[in-house]
């Protein structure tokens, strides 16, 4: 019942060689957090997810080559046709929520670092409606037509419920879009934000490669609108196919790179010491140090009365706060003395005086 032949070996190959190098970057991304930044956050999680649900996609993908996909639809039978095309439809639902996590992962590191409030909500609607328009799509592509089964088989009698390629088309390029917006983000929202300016150029350069992800999702959304006019479907759907797995590898390592500068700089002897900050999340031994990436310890209305000019009660108090401040955006470089300095001035030092009492 097998038939892997045509373009069934290049899918295969091409698949599994762009999961692996997806897969090789999470590696490291996660080796960074937990080894050495000592923290996780959703961001991450959300990533983790991603390299699932590709390794999913190239999974079910692989099942499809092996019994048709690929293939001239006239050397195949109809059984090959059904299985193969349950097994891709699968895949792509795997492929339309990877691409939501991706770039919503891409978002939450961005919420890190922003602190203009309606910079949050921007973020915040770019993962929301990012979410909505995937799982929508995802859903949709079940419901095309009744039965269900004339889904896989179009030879079953069956009632076209909608236009499908449309609604697919239109979540193609929705998030096309939002590559290139969270692609271009950073180099204008955090023009504000107080951070080195090795970490802001790492986080925009890095994040700027998300237009190439925008990129193959147009092509893939045109792939897709011409889709419907060709009858050899199984074979003229491998472009289809191959760009979604671009679009994924392209989105993943975009979402990484920013946060691999401590294993960069460990790698070049520069590391970090073991008390350096782990972001708004708890690190591994379950403590909380700092609130965020950049702006680990100071307040909103404290850091817009800095940007303002207003300053506080305290001049010592605003150096400390500016130190604070600039700071990596992947976990702080700080020695032992310099966070106890830290520590200090968010807690406050306390003097203690020892009083000695003797009787004659």
């Amino acid at each position: 019942m097998r038939h892997l032949s045509a373009l069934g070996p290049t899918i295969i190959l091409v698949m599994w060689i762009e999961t692996f190098a997806a897969a090789v970057f999470v590696g490291l991304r996660m080796y960074t957090r937990y080894y050495i930044v000592q923290a996780t956050g959703y961001d991450d999680w959300l990533i983790v997810a991603s390299i699932l649900l590709f390794i999913g996609y190239t999974s079910f993908c692989t099942v499809a080559a092996v019994y048709g996909l690929g293939s001239h639809f006239l050397d195949i039978t109809e059984a090959q046709f059904v299985l193969s095309n349950k097994m891709e439809v699968a895949g792509q639902t795997c492929n339309i929520i990877a691409i939501a996590t991706s770039k919503s992962s891409v978002a939450v590191f961005l919420l890190r670092l922003v602190v203009v409030p309606w910079h949050k909500v921007f973020l915040w609607a770019c993962i929301v409606s990012t979410f909505i328009v995937c799982i929508i799509c995802a859903t949709l592509d079940f419901f095309q037509c009744s039965p269900m089964p004339a889904i896989f088989n179009p030879s079953i009698p069956h009632t076209v419920n909608f236009n499908f390629t449309a609604n697919a088309i239109f979540s193609g390029g929705y998030t096309a879009l939002m590559d290139f917006v969270l692609a271009l983000f950073p180099w204008y929202f955090l023009a504000g934000v107080r951070i080195r300016r090795k970490e802001r150029l790492t986080i925009s350069f890095g994040l700027t490669l998300g237009v190439f992800a925008g990129i193959c999702g147009i092509v893939r959304a045109v792939e897709l609108g011409g889709l419907a006019s060709r009858s050899d479907y199984t074979y003229d759907t491998v472009p289809l196919i191959l760009w979604g797995s671009s679009e994924l590898l392209v989105a993943i390592v975009c979402a990484c790179i920013p946060v691999l500068r401590p294993l960069y700089k460990q790698l070049r002897g520069q590391e970090k010491q073991s008390n350096e900050s782990s972001g708004p999340y708890p690190n591994r031994s379950g403590s909380k140090i700092g609130h965020g990436y950049a702006l680990s310890s100071m307040r909103r209305d404290e850091f817009a009365a800095n940007e303002r000019g207003e300053g506080t009660s305290n001049s010592s108090q605003n150096n400390n706060a500016q130190d604070d401040i600039e700071r990596d955006a992947t976990g702080l470089d700080n020695g032992s003395d310099e966070s106890i300095l830290r520590d200090a001035w968010r807690y406050g030092i306390k003097e203690t005086t020892e009083v000695h009492v003797t009787y004659g």
